[in-house]
C-alpha cells in the first residue's frame, strides 16, 4: 500500500487503551529487569554487555576459576550445551541471520538482570514497567508509607530480595550488584548462571523513562497487582526460585493477555453504545466479560475442542476490529485542539474517563472538519506523489465521496492502509502473551498454524492458577481446600475461563453435553495433580485441595 498518511497517523498503537505496546514479547525475558527495577527503586542499568560474544563470557567464567574441569573440546563442548539449554537464550543476529547472539538468560535468580539482556528494553513492550507500578500501587494500598523503610520502594525491595533473591547478597548502591552470600541456597543450574553472568560488567543505575501510562481498567489493573504481589509473599518461601518464578510469568502473562482483552472489548462497548462499560467503572473489577473456553479433553475435532478453536477465532477476529477502535481515539484525540475547552476538560480525569470524553466527541462537528481536513490532505498528496497506483486513487475517491461520516472515511482509509501490518503485530502480541510457546501458555497449537490455536491450559499453568485462586484477601495466608464449585467460580471470575460451561455464543444442548465431559477431563487432570479426590457427584462435598499440600 502506498498511500502516503500524515505523521500523526502513522502509528498503530493507542497507549493510552492497551497501555502497552501490541508487539510480540516474552514474559520470561521481562522478569529480570522486573526484578532490577524492584530492587533498584524504579531504576535500571544500561546494559553494557556484548550480545555476540557468548564464547568469550563462558571463557571468562572458566578463567574465574569457580567453575573447573571443562578442559578438553569435548568438556567445553558439554558446558556449551548445558549453557545454552538451562541458561542463556540464543539467536540469530545480522541482515543474513548468519551471525548468533544472546537473546536473554534463564530467570533462574535474580542476578539474572546482571546480564543486561535483552539489551534493549523496548522488547518488554512495557509490560515492566506497569507490573512494577501495579507491584507498588498494591503495596500503598495495603498501607505502606511514603518513604523511608516502610516505604513502598523498600517493602519491594526486600520482598524480591528475600525470596527470589535468596542466596544472593546486593551490593550498594549506584550498582545493587548481586553477590553470593550462601551457595547452598541455589540449585545447579542458577548456580551455573550466577556464575556465567558474574562476568558481565555493569553500570550504575539510572532513571528510565516509564512511559507506560496508567490503566483505564483500574479494577483490572488493581486486581492483577494484588495477584502479582501476593504470589511473592505467599508463596516467596515455600517454592523454589525457579518454580516461582515460572509460575510469577505464567500469572503475569494471563493477566496481560487477559486485561488486553478486556480493554478492547470495552473499547468497543464504549464506541458502539456511548455507555461506560463496567470495566472502565472505578472500584473493584467486575466478572470478566471474556469467555474463554478453555478444553481439558485433549480430544482434538470434538466438540469441546472446537468450541475452544472458536473462542480463539473469536477473539483473534477482535484483534482485527480493535484496530479501527483505537484509531478512531487518535483522531478525536488529535481533533481535541480545535475544540475550545475541551482539552483544558481532561486535565484532571482518570484515565478511564479520558476515554469516555473521547467517546463522546465522536460526532462532534470540529472532529468530523478534523477528519475532513486530513482525507483531503491524503488524496491530495496521494495524487500528486505519483506513488500510488490507479486503484487506491480510484478507493481514496470513492471514500471520499460517500456518504457515511467523516470520521468513518478517514478511518476507512487507515484500515485500508495501516491494518495489515497493525493486525500482524497485534496477532504476534496476541499469541506470544497467550504463551503459545510456553509451558505454561493458556493457548495451545502451532504459530504456523492459526487454525490450530485452541485455548488448552497446560499443568504449569493450572498450578499457578490455583496457587494465586487459593491465597486469601490479606494477600499472604492461603487456603487448605477450596470446594469444585468455587475454584470454577473464581476461574470465570478472575480469569474468564470457561470449564464446564459452554460461551454464551455456542451455547445449545451438544455444547453444554461437551461441556459436562469436560469438566470430568479438569477434575481428572486435578487428580492427577494430586489436588483433587472425587468422593461425590455433588458440587458440594467436591474439593480440590491446595497443589503444596499442608506445606
Amino acid at each position: 500500500m502506498s498511500i502516503p498518511l500524515p505523521t500523526p497517523l502513522r502509528t498503530y498503537q493507542y497507549r493510552p487503551l492497551t497501555v502497552f505496546s501490541l508487539l510480540d514479547t516474552d514474559t520470561d525475558r521481562v522478569l529480570p529487569q522486573l526484578f532490577e527495577m524492584c530492587v533498584k527503586g524504579g531504576r535500571s542499568s544500561r546494559s553494557r554487555t556484548d550480545a555476540s560474544d557468548f564464547a568469550g563470557y563462558r571463557d571468562a567464567m572458566l578463567a574465574s576459576g569457580h567453575v573447573r574441569g571443562f578442559t578438553s573440546d569435548n568438556d567445553l563442548a558439554l558446558l556449551d550445551g548445558w549453557l545454552r539449554s538451562c541458561v542463556v537464550d540464543m539467536g540469530r543476529s545480522g541482515r543474513g541471520k548468519s551471525g548468533e547472539q544472546m537473546l536473554a538468560v534463564a530467570p533462574l535468580t535474580l542476578a539474572a538482570y546482571r546480564a543486561g539482556l535483552p539489551t534493549k528494553r523496548d522488547r518488554h513492550r512495557g509490560i515492566d514497567d506497569v507490573a512494577y507500578g501495579l507491584l507498588l500501587a498494591e503495596l500503598e494500598r495495603r498501607g505502606a508509607g511514603a518513604s523511608g523503610s516502610g516505604s513502598a520502594r523498600a517493602q519491594l525491595r526486600e520482598l524480591v530480595t528475600r525470596t527470589v533473591g535468596r542466596g544472593l547478597a546486593i551490593g550498594p548502591e549506584p550498582r545493587w550488584e548481586p553477590q553470593l552470600a550462601d551457595p547452598e541456597r541455589l540449585d545447579i543450574g542458577a548456580l551455573l548462571e550466577f556464575r556465567f553472568v558474574e562476568g558481565f560488567a555493569m553500570a550504575d543505575a539510572r532513571e528510565i523513562d516509564a512511559t507506560a501510562p496508567d490503566s483505564p481498567l483500574p479494577g483490572v489493573a488493581a486486581d492483577l497487582g494484588a495477584m502479582l504481589l501476593a504470589h511473592l509473599r505467599a508463596y516467596g518461601d515455600e517454592l523454589p526460585v525457579p518454580s516461582l518464578m515460572s509460575s510469577f510469568a505464567a500469572l503475569l502473562a494471563l493477566g496481560v493477555f487477559t486485561s488486553s482483552l478486556r480493554a478492547d472489548a470495552a473499547a468497543r462497548e464504549l464506541l458502539r453504545t456511548g455507555e461506560r462499560p463496567a470495566d472502565l467503572e472505578p472500584g473493584p473489577a467486575p466478572a470478566s466479560p471474556v469467555e474463554l473456553y478453555c478444553d481439558f479433553t485433549g480430544d482434538l475435532g470434538a466438540e469441546s475442542d472446537r468450541m475452544s478453536r472458536r473462542c480463539v477465532e473469536r477473539d483473534l477476529d477482535r484483534v482485527r476490529l480493535a484496530f479501527r477502535d483505537r484509531m478512531a481515539f487518535v483522531v478525536i484525540e488529535q481533533a481535541l485542539p480545535r475544540i475550545p475547552g475541551e482539552a483544558e476538560r481532561r486535565s484532571g480525569m482518570s484515565s478511564a474517563e479520558k476515554l469516555v470524553h473521547l467517546a463522546s466527541l465522536r460526532e462532534h462537528r470540529r472532529v468530523e472538519t478534523y477528519a475532513m481536513g486530513r482525507i483531503d490532505d491524503i488524496v491530495a498528496e496521494a495524487a500528486a506523489s505519483g506513488d500510488a497506483s490507479e486503484p487506491e486513487l480510484e478507493f481514496l475517491q470513492r471514500v471520499q465521496a460517500s456518504e457515511d461520516s467523516e470520521l468513518d472515511k478517514l478511518l476507512d482509509i487507515l484500515e485500508q492502509v495501516n491494518q495489515t501490518k497493525a493486525v500482524r503485530n497485534a496477532v504476534n502480541w496476541f499469541w506470544s502473551v497467550g504463551g503459545l510457546e510456553k509451558p505454561y501458555g493458556v493457548m495451545r497449537g502451532s504459530t504456523r498454524s492459526r487454525r490450530s490455536w485452541r485455548y488448552a491450559p497446560t499443568d504449569e499453568l493450572i498450578t499457578a492458577l490455583l496457587l494465586a485462586i487459593f491465597v486469601e484477601p490479606d494477600g499472604v495466608t492461603t487456603r487448605p481446600t477450596m470446594p469444585l464449585r468455587e475454584v470454577l467460580d473464581a476461574l470465570r471470575h478472575r480469569f474468564g475461563i470457561l470449564i464446564d460451561r459452554p460461551p454464551a455464543f455456542l451455547d445449545g444442548a451438544e455444547a453444554r453435553a461437551a461441556a459436562s465431559a469436560n469438566l470430568d477431563a479438569f477434575t481428572l487432570r486435578l487428580q492427577l495433580l494430586g489436588c483433587f479426590d472425587s468422593l461425590s457427584d455433588d458440587f458440594s462435598v467436591q474439593v480440590v485441595r491446595h497443589p503444596l499440600g499442608d506445606s
